[in-house]
């Protein structure tokens, strides 16, 4: 499994398409939220550890932001060691994750206690800066009070579909914080930045004109700091 992750890691950070993870205690509805937004048809049973294996599937957050949403195994307070090793495929998608989304059961008599154990392996497995958008799942079984305000938190039900496009404006927010869609022009002494850009960027649009090659594409912080003074256009 680990094998077969990597793999598909490599061949989404080539084609430079966001990975966003969902994350949360045992039961949370991590699941259900992947099949309300994939309709992936996930198993979403009331059992503990009833995901082992991290389920990843293509959504379409608007007409330009495609993502992979991966489901992960459930977290529980004090873990055993001798089963970390078998979920270990599973929790190192948090590591390369680009958001997360921590599902937290609103309807939960032992919410925050569960919320800290989750943040804590978010801090020990994601990696640093990583933003993460709350999502209390069950709000229509709880009262509008009972859920923090910030803007970060959105009340959802994965069940019934409730607000989620509020969540997908969410995702998109969060991940254009790190995007920069722009048109670059090239001398075409610089050429071979083109490969580079198909490579690791999302290329829209290549154009060959007399003052050189134009390129739309949406940059990581690091392709814009380097192709900055080429830059002719942010969209």
């Amino acid at each position: 499994v680990r094998k077969v992750r990597g793999v598909q890691r490599e061949r989404r950070m080539k084609n430079s398409v966001p990975v966003v993870a969902i994350v949360g205690y045992t039961n949370a509805g991590k699941s259900t939220l992947l099949n309300q937004l994939t309709g992936a048809g996930i198993p979403a049973n009331n059992r503990l550890f009833d995901t082992l294996d991290t389920t990843s599937r293509q959504l379409t957050v608007s007409d330009n932001l495609d993502v992979i949403l991966s489901d992960t195994v459930g977290f529980i307070s004090k873990l055993p060691h001798h089963l970390v090793n078998a979920f270990r495929a599973t929790l190192e998608e948090l590591e390369y994750a680009d958001l997360l989304l921590h599902v937290i059961d609103a309807s939960d008599p032992h919410l925050e206690k569960h919320i800290a154990v989750v943040d804590k392996l978010i801090a020990q497995l994601a990696k640093p800066g990583v933003p993460v958008l709350k999502c209390y799942n069950k709000a229509d079984l709880v009262y509008s009070e009972d859920i923090p305000v910030s803007r970060d938190v959105i009340p959802i039900s994965a069940k019934r579909g409730y607000n989620m496009d509020v969540l997908l404006r969410a995702i998109e927010k969060a991940l254009d914080a790190a995007r920069h869609h722009v048109v670059v022009r090239l001398p075409y002494s610089m050429g071979g930045m083109v490969e580079t850009l198909h490579d690791g960027a999302q290329v829209r649009n290549v154009e060959y004109g007399a003052e050189g090659i134009e390129v739309e594409a949406v940059l990581d912080d690091i392709l814009f700091g380097r192709l900055r003074e080429y830059i002719i256009k942010e969209c």
